[in-house]
């Protein structure tokens, strides 16, 4: 299916569009009077630069929110992690060991490398993970409330 959760955050910048589109988001504007947030949309992997609410000076009638969305605040890391939740991939997602978690994997160039990660810390899944030849331990895909209390306490 796709990307799961929309979220928005208030500021609009061309690195963070850069990285929505690494996440695999495709640049789509709609009406958009404000273009000082950025909001993604679970809705066919896109993502719409729209503000939480918008008002149109030349027709007072029209305003948009983005309720039913996570409000990141400026936080462009809690953004980016879950603007990065899908159904369909693990790669750029956190994730929480439930257990210890003994990992080996080759690089691209043939090299081994093992590490160990303890029970209740979390993880990125980047590109070594896709490589892994042995896991061994039990982890879950980070949730909404998890990713926003682990990078609340970042701040």
């Amino acid at each position: 299916m796709g990307f799961t959760t929309p979220c928005f955050i208030r500021k609009n910048t061309e690195e963070l569009r850069k990285k929505l589109e690494d996440l695999g988001y495709n640049l789509a504007y709609g009406r958009c009077i404000d273009c000082s947030c950025l909001a993604t949309s679970a809705f066919h992997g896109q993502y719409m630069s729209i503000a939480e609410e918008i008002y149109d000076s030349t027709n007072p009638h029209i305003t948009y929110n983005c309720a039913n969305r996570k409000d990141c605040g400026t936080n462009e890391e809690l953004f980016l992690a879950i603007a990065a939740l899908r159904d369909d991939s693990n790669y750029m997602q956190w994730f929480i060991t439930d257990s210890p978690l003994s990992v080996s994997y080759d690089d691209s160039i043939g090299n081994d490398h093992y590490f160990t990660e303890p029970k209740g810390s979390m993880f990125f899944w980047d590109e070594n993970w896709n490589h892994a030849t042995i896991i061994s331990g039990s982890y879950h895909k980070a949730t909404v409330e998890e990713l926003i209390n682990h990078f609340d306490n970042k701040c």
